[in-house]
């Protein structure tokens, strides 16, 4: 029995031992996004990034969102979102850079990995599947082998919830506003949600 107890124990040991190993596979998340408004295919991303990195940086853009027949999602109105109410529900190994263009800021984190006291550094780049193309490996040539692509699909590793829903289920409160609330992170409070909605909702009134 005793022999029994120490085989459970041990095998045990060595399956956290392997979780832990994968749940640190990379030292650097690289986590870019336009985000307007932000939705849970995002936080999808952020989650997936924080299982699998030591530490994720996600890089917001905070210029407007203005297309010809959508409603407008002001940067300034994010950026206090994310500063008073997303920031709170990130993983504690997430931190968050505002400002510039989140792709370019990627390539900027990427060839740091060419810097001497990075050279043993392994960084993650994770982005939906439609927009991996973004991402040329020419770019990053030096350092190719510590550069990893993490890709989710939309509708199958994340809720079929996309930018452009969201905006539509804004401009049409009337009638979506709940959908828009189903659309955000499952960790954010009712409250939150509400807020959320309330700050992007003005603007169209």
């Amino acid at each position: 029995m005793k022999s029994k107890l120490l085989i459970e124990s041990w095998r045990s040991f060595l399956k956290e031992d392997i979780e832990n190993d994968y749940l640190e596979q990379y030292d650097i998340g690289l986590v870019p996004m336009s985000a307007k408004p932000f939705h849970e295919g995002h936080m999808s991303l952020i989650r997936k990034a924080a299982d699998e990195c030591k530490s994720v940086i996600v890089f917001v853009s905070t210029s407007d969102r203005k297309r010809k027949g959508e409603i407008t999602i002001f940067g300034e109105d994010m950026r206090y979102i994310w500063e008073n109410i997303l920031i709170k529900y990130l993983p504690d190994n997430v931190m968050c850079e505002y400002g510039g263009s989140p792709i370019r800021k990627v390539y900027e984190k990427l060839d740091e990995g060419k810097d001497l006291q990075n050279i043993d550094n392994t960084y993650a780049v994770y982005t939906g599947e439609e927009d991996k193309n973004r991402y040329n490996a020419k770019y990053y040539a030096d350092i190719i082998d510590r550069v990893f692509i993490r890709t989710m699909s939309r509708g199958e590793d994340t809720m079929a919830i996309s930018g452009t829903l969201m905006r539509s289920y804004l401009s049409n409160a009337s009638e979506d506003k709940f959908l828009f609330l189903d659309g955000l992170p499952r960790e954010i409070s009712d409250a939150d949600k509400e807020e959320i909605f309330n700050i992007l909702f003005k603007r169209l009134n």
